[in-house]
């Protein structure tokens, strides 16, 4: 049951929020390179080469990502990666050691997703806990590898430690706040805590700040508990 909650929340978060985020990032390195190069008089030439390296790593970035994707007639399944998304998960490896550290970033935390959908997942849970906790990462993307990280440990990790990591993230204001304490409900279940878990599932269904996924998952599961969004 949480395996299929979070393949869904996989999809959301990829489609959704690593793709924008890495556009904003590419276009924000854009505008510093060229003020860079509009001041920096003798450097010009060594910044206009440093410019047109960053462009080749973020055109080899994209197509890593395109080859990564997974298509529409395999989604949903279990079949581990397609031969192309092999290869998309090659290229972002090899973009590894190129990348400045707002792409780097991107490129992990979409390695991981990888690298998990092919069953290594103690090599993309490394990538996550790495994201989580650089200081310079973006605070979005660190608790979101944060959020990763617990996710897939839900069945199997120890539920004092997830629920430290998913403390951090599950406050007002945080971005990936409905996910986590959807995982805390699910972790409730896990440890034989049903009305607690009902609790947290009806807190969900009846907050319209949170996201329309996150809502409608826990209304499914409050119909699975036996119960319903209004008690």
């Amino acid at each position: 049951m949480a395996d299929d909650i979070f393949m869904e929340v996989d999809e959301e978060i990829r489609a959704e929020r690593i793709r924008a985020l890495a556009r904003r990032y590419l276009v924000v390195a854009g505008v510093v390179v060229a003020a860079v190069c509009i001041g920096a008089g003798g450097w010009q030439y060594s910044v206009s080469r440093a410019h047109k390296a960053d462009a080749a790593v973020s055109a080899a970035y994209f197509t890593a990502m395109q080859d990564a994707a997974r298509a529409p007639d395999a989604a949903g399944t279990d079949a581990g990666l397609t031969a192309r998304q092999k290869k998309g998960l090659q290229e972002l490896e090899a973009l590894d050691a190129q990348a400045r550290p707002p792409l780097r970033v991107l490129e992990r935390m979409e390695r991981a997703a990888l690298l998990a959908t092919d069953g290594k997942l103690p090599a993309a849970l490394a990538l996550w806990d790495g994201v989580s906790q650089e200081h310079a990462v973006d605070p979005t993307i660190a608790s979101l590898a944060s959020l990763l990280w617990v996710q897939h440990q839900i069945d199997g990790g120890d539920p004092a430690t997830l629920r430290s990591r998913l403390a951090v993230i599950d406050g007002a204001g945080q971005p990936w706040r409905g996910q986590a304490i959807e995982a805390e409900a699910l972790l409730d279940l896990r440890v034989g805590k049903p009305a607690e878990a009902r609790a947290k599932f009806e807190r969900l269904a009846m907050d319209m700040t949170i996201a329309d996924g996150v809502r409608s998952r826990a209304e499914a599961m409050l119909q699975t508990l036996g119960g319903d969004a209004g008690g």
